[in-house]
């Protein structure tokens, strides 16, 4: 099927369905062979659990790949790219955590990682609106740009590790070792999409540059949209003992419905990008041609 037509569709399916029963879920599917590996793997040397997790991350992107190669033979590419990424998903949870005008402490917990248990509003809202910024290199600009390169392999492998990283990818004592391999991949995969989505939060404010460029490092990849989403919004996100980002004023809780409508922006933006991106070269350049000889041809056409 066609690279931009199977984009589309995926999308499409994104946005009205979300995502999936759990059951036909691939992400899913990976994260109960993460789930199985952490319990039934007894922890010895920081050398064997690394050794371990390198074995885990191999057969994550061995059986994505061969999940692919399966939907690529019915020419069912576009569901495993629609379960790829998550627009949709991330919108419902985000608003999901606000309910009149309050923010939600357990509801923030089903979406980040960190200990909601001691934060305040401030924090609380400073978490949903990381996430949402997190989660727009995660859940949409990562797996476009890898599926751009690779095709549904690529955005499938994308995913398998992502999903491996953000169940073990911690630096606990028992995931220090047994999950270096997994977060290490994530990182370098991150890395560079990490880096250009930057782009398309400029194109919403270019002052947002100054923000990213003084608070990138507070994560290696996860704070550039972080930055950038407290640059283009004008607000202070932040991590307690870890890390403040000042941009402006302390978020409220409304500013997470700003930081949605930001997020759905800049994932409309990176689909237009990317199915430009897909088009086929002569697709890219028959159009101008279209013009230019059309032109000529009027020109050309005796006046009656």
């Amino acid at each position: 099927m066609d690279k931009v037509l199977t984009l589309l569709i995926a999308v499409g399916l994104d946005l009205i369905f979300g995502e999936p029963p759990e059951i036909i879920h691939p992400t899913v599917w990976f994260g109960k062979i993460v789930e199985i590996f952490d319990r039934s793997y007894e922890r010895r040397s920081c050398l064997a659990d690394v050794l371990f997790g390198f074995f885990l991350t191999l057969l994550l992107i061995i059986i994505a790949v061969g999940i692919t190669f399966v939907f690529e033979l019915f020419h069912l590419g576009f569901y495993l790219l629609f379960t790829s990424i998550s627009i949709r998903s991330m919108v419902e949870h985000a608003i999901r955590t606000v309910e009149n005008g309050r923010i939600l402490r357990d509801r923030v917990g089903m979406i980040v990682s960190r200990d909601v248990s001691k934060l305040g509003e401030v924090e609380l809202t400073s978490a949903v609106i990381e996430s949402v910024a997190e989660n727009f290199v995660d859940g949409v600009f990562a797996p476009l740009f890898y599926y751009t390169l690779f095709g549904v392999y690529g955005a499938m492998v994308y995913r398998a590790i992502n999903t491996c990283d953000a169940m073990v990818g911690y630096r606990k004592r028992e995931y220090e070792c047994f999950g270096k391999i997994c977060a290490k991949t994530d990182d370098i995969l991150n890395y560079i999409p990490a880096r250009l989505s930057v782009l398309l939060f400029l194109i919403l404010n270019p002052k947002a540059f100054e923000v990213v460029r003084k608070y990138k490092g507070i994560k290696l990849n996860g704070g550039y949209p972080i930055s950038a989403m407290a640059g283009v919004l004008g607000v202070n996100l932040m991590k307690p003992g870890y890390y403040y980002v000042r941009a402006g004023r302390d978020p409220e809780v409304g500013d997470i419905y700003r930081a949605v409508r930001i997020y759905v922006t800049l994932s409309s933006m990176a689909i237009i990008l990317y199915t430009l991106m897909n088009l086929p070269v002569e697709s890219i350049t028959y159009l101008p041609n279209l013009g230019f000889t059309s032109g000529i041809a009027l020109c050309s056409t005796p006046i009656r």
